[in-house]
């Protein structure tokens, strides 16, 4: 079996207090070509979902 894609997703939830919370979920999809390692092509794919959710966290943070 050929792996033709590679799909990631990351959420975190943040409680905020007062019963307020703040979820910021991120998704890569990867299409992995001839030749590609499939294994170094998610670690890629989870570090870059990662990421995005640490930078919206922190653009949450100038709003509240």
């Amino acid at each position: 079996m050929q792996t033709k894609e590679i799909s990631v997703g990351f959420t975190c939830t943040k409680n905020l207090g007062n019963y307020e919370s703040l979820k910021v979920d991120a998704g890569v999809v990867i299409t992995v070509e001839p030749g590609d390692d499939p294994e170094a092509l998610y670690e890629k794919a989870w570090e870059s979902a990662k990421k995005q959710v640490k930078r919206g966290l922190e653009a949450a943070k100038g709003g509240f």
